[in-house]
């Protein structure tokens, strides 16, 4: 399965980006550029022979103005285990292309459309590309490729010209792809060595600590370890090769209270290398707190209806603005359908509100991929060139708690002309989606965690309130099945993450840790309601992979992503118990005395 995290890892031999002008093609420099690599004169080479292509069809010559060859050139190690006991071991090596072909102009082209990219004529499905460096092979997989992508333009750009001309006139006329500068980024390929059984063996170990917690009914502990380049040259003259890494390593650990309620609790480390994992030691000591509290949630009380004062620690902080912030600061262009077929499409909840306040007038938000570190510790974030060769910059994307900008890619919006280099993922339509990097929330005026503590008591008591309600973490990336995502899923169909820590907090500090609580109708409107914020901030990095919630274990492309964040203190919020269907328990102990 391919993945894709756009990271620049440190250490390795890494030039810096230059953009050029606009190149002719097959330039000098171009030839010179690629020489000494077999993948990218074979890339650039076949490229530059598909300019010729072309199809006239009712008096329309049809030829490309634009196109993209991308190369992932992977090495993935997979190990997981189950109370010590290894359940997978992995190792795949895989090269796998990606070819973009536009038909048309950067007015109009094929994209955008509802069957965009969908071609249904006879064709040449190209194989896994070849690992070894053979010259004519990766030019014969990037022509029939490349073959198919034209054919799919071409049928793509005619049901758009036929969609277009029997619906009414729109009154946006956005193109439908940006200009970008040409950029030359060669990094000489980076790869360390996996020593696969010393890995298996620690995974092994560290699965091991469950064993000594009767309560953890399920449980396990994976390592994966992605090393590759990645490849992109365009008919505007990039070429690009980077290392592009990412390391992980996720365990969740699952028990069962007296009435069936299913508990649950997870940890996930993220680095750019292997040396960047957590110590063994420091890994031990991360799951036995997730093992303790599983022991202690299943002796929990079930949480009740609660409507009142809610404080987030900093990471809670840092998992909610990753979904309601994260989530929204990109838009989302509406494909044009066939007359008479309305679809409907997910936008985002931010859509048309710039110039609005989303958030209190303390908060200011940038999402910046060229940060490498913050104040010391390593952000996950960073890459070179986003999906589509563009070079990222920093956006500041609200300001005093009102909406300035998105994130953006080539396909232009309403509000965005141009990329900000922020093209993450594929997108739908034969276009590209835009994501977050490192994620910086920061807030004017601060108050510490515990004076936020204090706070949140005098409002339970000015509320005339039993107790409030401290969110330590949250599911997120969400560690479960299907049924539970539906189950969360709210008539206005935001879906938020299930608090997995929560307590009720007593007028005189104590904290009672409750179960099986989840939000209820919590969403980006709730956010602009925040009373304070704390001075401690958590650094929250994981993997984003498009799905909903960041589901582990589901997606083909990944990004490595961080969030900045304080604690956050609001004035009230609903949460309830969950409904779901209780699971009956077991009808005979577990074996062997756990």
């Amino acid at each position: 399965m391919k993945r894709r995290a756009f990271l620049l890892v440190s250490g390795g031999a890494i030039c810096g980006v230059r953009l050029l002008g606009q190149a002719p093609a097959a330039s000098a420099a171009a030839v010179s550029i690629t020489a000494g690599d077999v993948i990218l004169r074979a890339m650039r080479d076949e490229l530059e022979r598909s300019r010729q292509l072309s199809v006239a069809s009712g008096g329309i010559d049809d030829k490309p103005y634009f196109i993209a060859y991308s190369l992932d050139d992977a090495d993935n190690f997979t190990t997981g285990a189950s109370f010590g006991a290894t359940t997978t071991h992995s190792r795949g090596r895989f090269r796998s292309p990606l070819i973009e072909v536009r038909v048309g102009d950067y007015d109009f082209d094929n994209t955008g459309h509802v069957y965009s990219g969908i071609y249904q004529g006879t064709r040449f499905d190209t194989a896994p590309l070849p690992i070894d460096n053979d010259y004519q092979v990766l030019r014969e997989a990037f022509w029939l490729g490349t073959d198919y992508a034209f054919k799919a333009a071409v049928d793509s750009i005619g049901r758009k010209r036929a969609a277009l001309n029997t619906a009414a006139a729109s009154s946006d006329k956005l193109s439908d792809f940006a200009r970008a500068q040409p950029v030359e980024y060669l990094a000489a390929p980076a790869k360390s060595e996996v020593d696969e059984a010393a890995l298996t063996a620690r995974v092994a170990r560290l699965s091991a600590i469950f064993n000594n917690f009767p309560g953890v009914l399920a449980s396990g502990v994976e390592l994966h370890a992605n090393e590759g380049t990645s490849y992109l040259v365009n008919s505007e003259g990039s070429n690009i090769r980077y290392t592009d890494n990412g390391i992980w390593m996720w365990a969740r650990a699952e028990g069962q209270a007296p009435d069936g309620m299913l508990v649950r609790q997870g940890w996930m480390a993220v680095a750019a290398e292997l040396s960047g994992l957590p110590s063994e030691a420091e890994a031990a000591k991360q799951l036995t707190s997730v093992a303790e509290h599983i022991q202690a949630l299943v002796k929990a009380p079930a949480g009740e209806q609660y409507t009142g004062p809610v404080l987030f620690e900093p990471e809670a902080g840092a998992q909610l603005l990753a979904q309601l912030v994260g989530s929204n600061v990109r838009q989302v262009r509406k494909p044009v359908t066939d007359p008479g077929r309305p679809e409907n499409f997910g936008m985002s909840e931010y859509e048309g509100r710039i110039g609005l306040r989303v958030l209190p007038e303390i908060f200011d938000v940038v999402d910046d991929p060229t940060l490498i570190t913050w104040n010391g510790s390593p952000l996950m974030g960073n890459y070179p060139v986003d999906f589509e060769g563009v070079k990222p910059r920093a956006v500041s994307l609200i300001e005093k708690g009102v909406l300035k900008n998105y994130l953006s890619t080539r396909q232009p919006t309403k509000n965005s002309s141009a990329s900000n280099g922020h093209a993450r993922f594929p997108g739908g339509f034969g276009t590209r989606s835009a994501a977050i990097s490192n994620l910086i929330v920061k807030a004017r005026e601060t108050t510490s965690q515990q004076e936020l503590k204090a706070k949140l008591i005098q409002l339970c008591k000015d509320q005339d309130r039993p107790y409030g309600i401290l969110i330590r973490k949250l599911d997120y990336p969400f560690s479960a099945g299907n049924a539970e995502l539906r189950a969360l899923q709210t008539t206005n169909g935001r879906i938020v993450s299930p608090p997995v820590l929560a307590y009720k907090v007593y007028a005189d500090g104590r904290e009672q840790l409750v179960r099986g609580l989840r939000f209820a109708g919590m969403s980006w409107r709730s956010l602009r309601d925040i009373l304070a914020a704390s001075t401690e901030t958590a650094i929250f990095s994981y993997i984003n992979n498009g799905a909903p919630l960041a589901r582990t274990g589901v997606g083909g492309y990944i990004a490595l992503t961080s969030v900045v964040a304080p604690g956050l203190l609001f004035d009230e919020l609903e949460l309830e118990r969950g409904q779901d269907q209780l699971e009956k328990p077991a009808t005979v102990p577990p074996p062997y005395g756990r």
